[in-house]
């Protein structure tokens, strides 16, 4: 039943009463809860076994900053100097060595406080580099990406996705960390998997619309424009799905907007579209 009621407030936009069934849903299955997950979409947060690890506990920002350069790897190597020229690009080598190993061993000690796992459970390092071992964690921005590229690809054999996608949809609950866009190593996974999300989101209207709910196509152009305010294609479907639910004033001030945006473009605009 809370699995029936997630699904439904996604569909009509209650999204703040998908996350409180979706907690409710997850207290239910608690004990089943990964050992760690690690929270990037919306900003950095690490939950142990379903409970949220206080901020008091990270004691270090470089160990933050460090965690947050290796999901943004994805599992692929990170090479010690890369981290020690973004993490302490004024330090001597020898220093910022130092300094990398104490920060090595403060994160793998936030990561696994009991000492329940070996050293390079969650973090390795070897080779001149350091990785995650993604395969011990659950990573949300990971966990998004494979549900919306199992969506898009269930749509693109013509099969319905529907659920797949509002279910993807769902998973992004922000940009990738954020808080921190002074680091330019996060930007290649930031804007990946933002691209994705609006692929989900376009794929998502596209699907309502052929099914005729007009009010969830509105609810996903809405959010899409939020993101992208330049997006022609959503800015001209949302005029049409606003005609056909009879709401032609706020047609007509969304065509409005739209016809700005593209002079700000210095792009001559579409006509009014057509309802069909």
């Amino acid at each position: 039943m809370l699995a029936e009621a997630v699904t439904q407030c996604r569909r009509y936009g209650a999204r703040g009463l998908a996350e409180e069934a979706s907690r409710a849903l997850s207290s239910l299955s608690r004990s089943a809860a990964p050992a760690l997950s690690v929270r990037t979409l919306g900003g950095l947060r690490l939950i142990r076994r379903g409970e949220e690890m206080p901020h008091r506990e990270w004691r270090s920002r470089k160990a933050r900053d460090l965690l947050k350069s290796l999901v943004a790897r994805r599992g692929e190597p990170l090479a010690r100097d890369t981290v020690i020229s973004v993490l302490w690009p004024e330090e001597t080598a020898a220093s910022a060595g130092a300094k990398l190993s104490v920060t090595l061993s403060t994160l793998r000690a936030i990561l696994d406080p009991a000492k329940e796992h070996p050293a390079d459970h969650y973090v390795v390092s070897a080779d001149g580099a350091v990785w995650l071992r993604t395969d011990n964690l659950d990573i949300d921005v990971e966990t998004f990406l494979r549900e919306a590229e199992r969506a898009l690809a269930r749509r693109a054999a013509g099969g319905d996705a529907t659920e797949l996608l509002a279910a993807a949809e769902a998973r992004y609950t922000g940009d990738f960390c954020p808080e921190d866009l002074n680091l330019a190593q996060l930007a290649g996974l930031r804007e990946g998997a933002r691209a994705t999300y609006l692929t989900v989101l376009r794929s998502l209207a596209e699907a309502y619309a052929e099914q005729g709910d007009d009010e969830a196509t509105i609810r996903c152009l809405l959010r899409l424009l939020t993101y992208d305010p330049y997006d022609e294609p959503a800015h001209l479907a949302l005029v049409r799905a606003l005609d056909r639910a009879g709401r032609y004033g706020e047609a007509r001030r969304m065509y409005r907007g739209y016809a700005a945006r593209m002079a700000e473009l210095d792009i001559e605009p579409a006509a009014y579209p057509s309802a069909r």
